[in-house]
């Protein structure tokens, strides 16, 4: 069982949650990518790093949507230039697919903003210091 918190810990918990999604839907301006598997898909390809992954094996990252939808997900991201598509050298017939430099820095502007608001609150580091 977790340990118990007090009511002031879990607000402001809940209050740099709450910033931290303020922070992403700011990042892209558009509410479709507000959807938390855009978020799984986008960070999840920067966890992968830079090489372009194939366009089939992305899919997986959208676990709690069916794949004709994490197909639809990926296409519009695409389209948007989000994610930057070539054919894949291996395969002629496949497709590769990457964050484009644009996101690349957003996403890890994003993550710098959430450690932040996370090691500034009262659960981060900066309290552990006692600061």
């Amino acid at each position: 069982m977790p340990r118990r918190h007090s009511l002031a810990r879990r607000k402001s918990f809940v209050l740099a949650l709450h910033e931290i999604d303020r922070f992403w839907g700011e990042v892209f301006h558009d509410e479709a990518y507000y959807d938390l598997n855009y978020s799984d898909l986008f960070t999840r390809m920067w966890l992968a790093g830079d090489r372009p992954l194939k366009k089939t094996d992305l899919y997986v990252f959208m676990p709690r949507v069916s794949l004709r939808t994490a197909v639809k997900y990926v296409q519009r991201a695409i389209e948007s230039g989000l994610l930057t598509e070539t054919v894949d050298p291996a395969d002629r017939r496949s497709k590769r697919v990457a964050l484009s430099a644009d996101l690349s820095r957003n996403i890890e502007g994003f993550i710098d903003h959430a450690l932040t608001t996370f090691d500034s609150g009262p659960f981060g580091r900066d309290a552990k210091k006692g600061g």
